[in-house]
Parts: structure tokens; sequence; C-alpha cells
């Protein structure tokens, strides 16, 4: 409902007209996501006994475009619809609590970020935007919000753009989702040229039976409709925006793009479902292996390097790509019972995501260190971000199991690909957490262990999102909360499932552990090397990449920001010349000036004259 959008955009509107000190905006920013969470809860307490949504339409474009023809292609109509359910308000939810840690968190550790107020305007901005896009049913509603936010996502994660390493990987930041969100808009424009509406409601039931529909155009919507929410997913190979930019984003932005885009693009994969599964089986086979194929990349992926930020960044994506294939299976083995599972896995992994991030910078941060292998005690000495990552990392590793044991077979070859997936990614995600709890934190040049101390005030915020993350965690094994989530009934998984695949997990976790139990030093250097070696090889990718895909996208970029600088430019020396004219015109004197203002006057009224004008 429109309520839910006040709030951030009016919090924006303030941080961007009057807030200019960085306390301030920070208190702007968190003052105006409190007031968005408790209308969250308003609105969630009023539909807490309502079995069916909330619907409220109003007429933003609508003009005739023919006067013959069917009667859905006589009219070109844009309706501001919203949609509030069960499953929306418990996203919103899910995002701003991650939203107000964040902030919170950047209150203490980024004092030094530049640019403060323009900062905490975007991140209010920002959920404004994907307030918009969860609430919206016309398709082209939801895109105009869905390229708001990927906009001021870019401007987050490009923030430190004073320096070259963060400009350099920002153009990867632009070049991909850019792209991806362009299939999306070519998804949408694509049924809407078969089908003539844009609404899911009129849309979803007209699949079949409209005039001239075929399988060939829905395959080809699926397709793209796909490929778009697919580069906001970060499936791999479209998660290179955000591993690339983790280390040099901002960590609140970081932790925001990575807590709030998945959960707004699991949301749309699964009101979208209906239209994949209206195509054919061999599209959905497809979509499948993409989701089992990038869930297994993105795990292998997070088992070298030693960047804590970038393992828990592709360990997220495997989690999240594993509860994106549950849902596409979903849709896959009609009716889509289970669909709504691999939902409730990303609600889980969003907040964890989140905390992992923001617990493994506060330890970065004291040990003036990115690199794992030269961390280490961080349980003995910074035990409240140690624990609130050892929590986010086990959260993670287990995230997808509820959602497999109700929504995939662990006999069938797809349940096979994704059991591989969770063990390596829960390998991933807990590696981090043992390679800087644990071992020796050996001096450097310029440090001292001795001096790191955990910071009083940024401790609680990963705290309590790992334990947000790991409530909602318990909660997706429980049918009530599926029924309550999409409002449907379903029945409950086996026990035996769910032990099966947290046991996979948990395999994961114990082969991690005894591996650096073991040998810290030579698991770390393993990896250093299988980082190093995969960066080698993939550079001539990366730079085919960046010829024929980023710079091309990117160029518009520079340009614009070539414009925007000299407008800037013209505007002050505009401002300057106007302000040197008035204090001239006030040192002269006032009768000149008013006879000669007055001559001017009637000589441009003579020259618009009707009669001169002709």
């Amino acid at each position: 409902m429109p309520v839910l959008l006040i709030a951030p955009f009016a919090s924006f509107l303030l941080a961007l007209s009057s807030v200019r000190t960085r306390r301030s905006a920070s208190a702007t920013a968190m003052f105006g996501t409190v007031v968005s969470l408790l209308l969250t809860l308003l609105v969630a307490w009023g539909l807490a006994r309502r079995s069916t949504p909330y619907v409220a339409s109003y007429q933003y474009i609508n003009m005739s475009v023919a006067f013959s023809g069917p009667t859905n292609f006589q009219t070109f109509a844009i309706n501001l619809v919203f949609h509030v359910d069960h499953l929306t308000v418990i996203a919103l939810l899910v995002i701003e609590v991650c939203v107000i840690a964040a902030i919170g968190w950047h209150q203490l550790m980024g004092r030094s970020e530049p640019g403060a107020a323009r900062f905490h305007a975007l991140i209010t901005l920002l959920l404004f935007a994907c307030t918009g896009v969860l609430v919206s049913w016309d398709l082209a509603e939801l895109f105009g919000f869905w390229a708001l936010a990927g906009a001021l996502t870019y401007l987050l994660l490009t923030h430190r753009w004073g320096f070259d390493e963060a400009a350099s990987r920002a153009r990867i930041a632009l070049a991909l989702p850019f792209l991806t969100d362009l299939s999306l808009l070519c998804g949408i424009a694509w049924l809407y040229a078969r089908y003539g509406t844009q609404n899911l409601a009129t849309l979803l039931p007209i699949l079949h039976t409209n005039p001239g529909w075929t399988v060939r155009s829905i395959v080809v919507g699926s397709v793209l409709l796909f490929v778009g929410v697919a580069g906001r997913l970060a499936l791999w190979p479209l998660s290179g925006w955000l591993s690339m930019t983790s280390a040099t984003a901002p960590t609140a932005a970081s932790a925001i793009a990575q807590s709030a885009w998945p959960v707004v693009g699991i949301v749309v994969l699964y009101r979208l479902t209906p239209i994949f599964a209206a195509s054919n089986r061999q599209t959905l086979q497809a979509f499948l292996v993409a989701c089992a194929v990038s869930a297994v990349i993105a795990g292998a992926t997070s088992l070298v390097g030693n960047g804590p930020r970038r393992v828990i960044t592709l360990a997220g994506s495997g989690a999240v790509a594993v509860a994106a294939a549950v849902v596409i299976n979903g849709a896959y083995h009609q009716p889509a019972t289970f669909a709504i599972a691999g939902v409730a896995a990303v609600l889980a992994v969003a907040p964890a995501r989140a905390a992992a991030l923001l617990a493994a910078s506060t330890i970065a941060n004291a040990m003036r260190t990115d690199d794992m292998a030269e961390m280490g005690e961080a349980w003995r000495r910074m035990r409240a971000s140690s624990g609130a990552l050892l929590a986010s990392a086990i959260v993670i590793g287990l995230a997808a199991s509820g959602a497999l044991a109700f929504g995939v077979s662990s006999r069938s070859r797809l349940g096979i690909a994704l059991g591989e997936a969770v063990l390596l990614l829960a390998v991933g995600a807990i590696r981090v957490f043992v390679g800087a709890s644990f071992g020796i934190l050996r001096r450097r040049r310029a440090f001292d262990p001795d001096r790191v101390r955990e910071p009083e005030g940024a401790r609680g915020f990963p705290y309590w999102l790992a334990v947000a993350g790991a409530a909602l965690l318990v909660a997706s094994f429980l049918t009530g909360w599926l029924n309550f989530l999409d409002g449907q009934k379903h029945p409950a998984a086996g026990p035996l499932a769910i032990a099966l695949w947290a046991a996979v997990a948990i395999v994961g976790f114990a082969a991690c552990a005894l591996v650096f139990t073991r040998d810290k030093d030579g698991a770390l250097a393993l990896s250093a090397f299988g980082g190093g070696f995969l960066g080698r090889y993939a550079a001539g990718g990366l730079g085919v990449v960046d010829r024929f895909l980023v710079e091309p996208t990117t160029d518009a970029g520079h340009r614009v920001s070539d414009w925007i600088a000299a407008g800037d430019g013209a505007l002050g020396r505009f401002a300057t010349a106007s302000g040197q004219l008035a204090l001239a015109a006030g040192r002269g004197p006032a009768l000149p000036i008013v006879v000669g203002l007055a001559i001017v006057l009637a000589v441009v009224f003579a020259l618009v004259a009707p009669g001169i004008a002709r």
C-alpha cells in the first residue's frame, strides 16, 4: 500500500534538502528506516488475520492508440497496482532490519567515509525503491522501481570514487547489472507486445488463451525475464558485480546490496514462476541447470582466495542459487507446492549475509589486513564479532537445507548437484570464521596484536542480524511458516530428509574445521595459490569481457559524467555571474536601473506583439 513508500521517500527528501553533517545524516536515515519498520509492522498486524492480499490500483497512464483490433491493444495503460500480502510484509521487514543494522554499524565504523549526507540519502531512496518493487503488481511499474534501485545500488557501491581500484572495480558493477536489467525490460516489452497487458492479475490467466499465443513467445519472454532477475540475484557468471566490489565498496553499502537484492529478486522470481511454468519443460530444465551450475561454481570459487568479504559474497551467492533452483523446481513440478520454501531460505540468508560482512569487516579493520593468512585469535580478542561470524556462517551453510528437504529429492540428479553445492558453500562460509578466529596473530610492521580490541558500539549489530537469520532459518523448517508466507497448505517435510540435507552442511563444517586445525597456514597458502591461479587464467577472459562488454556499456556513463561536470561548471559560472550582476546592481543608482529595465521590457513586449510577430 502507498503508506509503505512514504517514510523512506520523506527521509530522502529531508536528507537531500537540509542535512549536511555526518551525524545528522545518519540519524535522519535511521529515523526514516525505523518509521518504515513501524509502518510495516502496522500493515503486518492488519494483514495477520486476513487470507487475501490488499490490492489498490491507481491510473497512471491511459492513452488510446487504436480503434480496431483486440481490445487489449487499443489502449496503452500503466497502472500503479499495489499488492501487499504476507510475503511482501515479511520481505520488507527483513530488508528494513538489515538496513537499520548497516546504518548503525556505519555510524561508528564508517566515520571516515566521504559524503555522509549523500551516502545516507541514497540508502533511504534505495529502501524506497525496494519497497516499490515488492508492492508492485504491474510489470512496467515494477521495472521503474527496479531500475531506480539498480542505479542507486551502483552509486552506493561506487561511493569511493576517489580511489583508482574502487573506480576500476565499479565498471563491472555498472555493466553486468545494466545488461541484465535491459534483458528484464525486453522481457516485459515482449510479453506486452504479445498480450497487451502488464498487470499480473490479468496477464497470468490469459497466457494460454490470448489469440495468437505460442509456446515460443512464452519461452522467449521467460528467458529474458529469468536473465534479468538472475543478474540481480548475482547467479554465476553474473555475480562479478558483487564479488569484485565487496572489498572496495563501503562495507555498509555492500551489506545492504547483498541483503536487499536477494530478497527482492527471489520474491520477483517467485511471482514470475507461473510465466515460466506456462512455457515448456525444456525451458524449466535449462533454468534448473543454470541455477545448479551457478551454485556449484559459486561454492567452489569460495574455496580459493583469502579475502574474507569476497568469500562470504560467493558463499552467499551459492546459497541464493540453491534457493532459486528450489523455486524453479517448484514450478517444474505442478502444482508449485514447495516453491515458497526457496523464498524462505533466502529470507534467512539475507540477514546472515549482512552480519557476516559486517563482522568480517570489523575484524579486518581491527587487525589491519584483508588477508585471512594474516588474521588469527579473533575468538580470544574479539569474541562478539567472531561469534556473530560463526552464527552467520552456520546460517548460510544450513539455509538451503530446509528448502531442499521440502522441494528436491535427494535421489535425483538435481538433488546430487545441489548437495555438492551445499557442501562446498558450507566449507567456504565456515572457513572465514576458522581462519580469522584461530591461529597465531603475528606481529607485522607498524602493527601490534596486543592493541586489537573489540569496537564497543559496532559489535551488537552483526550479532543481532545473525540472531535474526537464525530465527528465520528455524522458521524455514516449519510448515506453518510456509503456509503463512503464501497462504496455501503444505505437507510437512520428512525428518529424515531434513536430517540428510542438514548433515551435508555439517560435514562441510567439520571437514573445514579439521583441515584448519591440522594445518591452518598450509590450507590458507593452498587457497591463496588457487586464487592466484584462477586470477591469472581468468585475466584473459576478463580482458575480452572488458573490451567488448564493459567498455561499450560504461562509455555512456563516462559521457554522462562529463556532461554533468560540464553542466555543473556552467551552472557555477552562471551563478557567479548573476551574483556579481546583482551586487553591481545593488551598488548602482536606482533610477537609471529602473528606467533601463522599463525600456527593455517595452522592447520585449513590442517584439512579441501579434502584429510584429506575424
